[in-house]
């Protein structure tokens, strides 16, 4: 960590189970405000999510939604591969754990809580983004498709490998329909197949992708952080509600914008104003 980085809370403490660290930057030059990475740190297990994991990346999203305005962008990510390991956004729940999943309720249990970290990651106000290198398998392609925005290395691999472990894909998977179409969803839930074909922006080489993530951070953080905050709150209700709705919603949405007076709108009319006169 430089010295223009900072935790978000107390620092973290490693253990067996993985761990989530989260560091609150500057957003890159030509942005505004604050960028928070969210790592996914479980090296020796591809960074799968064990309960443990999943809990505190359910309570770092959840206290980013709680953040100041000056937040504008979320990157979750997989920690570096550890030696002789593949490189890894996080290759979904741990199957040692479900192993031992043995009831209804038990079962029902470990799903939820699943699900509440990828809808944490939905919660928070402003873009999220996946940053994806090597392996998103399983609850870690339900996590990406929680995020607003995924961005790939072409080395990466996505699948939903549950039906060949004898479970149906579920929760967030629900999500990959919007992504990729229903035909290409089916495939990956019925057949378990894997492969490197999904909408994600795909990167030659991990430090291409960076560049990509970077540029799509200054991008995000340039823009009138009310009014991203503002889309993404519609945009969800465009997922989730009919079209009369998301139209009644999306009025609603221009008008909050201008009830301080139009503050924000005044600002960044400004420029285009002045260049007009």
């Amino acid at each position: 960590m430089d010295a223009n980085e900072k935790s978000l809370g107390p620092e973290s403490t490693a253990t067996n189970d993985g761990d989530v660290f989260c560091t609150l930057d500057a957003a890159p030059p030509g942005g505004e405000g604050t960028v928070a990475t969210v790592t996914l740190s479980n090296p020796k297990r591809l960074n799968s999510l064990s309960r443990e994991l999943i809990a505190k990346l359910t309570a770092t999203m959840r206290s980013l939604a709680s953040q100041p305005d000056d937040l504008r962008c979320v990157v979750v990510q997989g920690a570096a591969p550890a030696p002789g390991k593949s490189p890894s956004f996080t290759t979904g729940a741990n199957i040692f754990q479900m192993a031992q999943l043995a009831s209804y309720d038990a079962a029902k249990q470990f799903i939820t809580e699943l699900h509440r970290a990828c809808q944490a990651v939905r919660d928070v106000p402003v873009p999220t983004m996946a940053r994806i290198d090597g392996l998103c398998l399983g609850g870690g392609l339900e996590l990406a498709a929680a995020c607003d925005f995924r961005y790939a290395t072409r080395r990466s691999t996505f699948g939903m490998p549950e039906t060949k472990f004898g479970i149906p894909s579920v929760v967030e998977a629900r999500l990959l329909a919007n992504i990729v179409g229903w035909q290409r969803a089916k495939e990956m839930v019925y057949f378990a197949r894997t492969g490197g074909g999904t909408t994600a922006a795909a990167c030659e080489t991990p430090r291409d992708l960076d560049d990509v993530v970077t540029e799509a951070v200054a991008a995000l953080t340039a823009l009138g952080p009310r009014a991203v905050r503002e889309q993404k709150r519609l945009v969800r209700i465009w997922e989730e509600s009919d079209l009369v709705a998301g139209i009644e919603a999306g009025v609603d949405a221009y008008a909050r914008m201008f009830s301080d007076g139009g503050s924000e709108p005044a600002r960044y009319m400004k420029p285009f104003l002045e260049r007009k006169k």
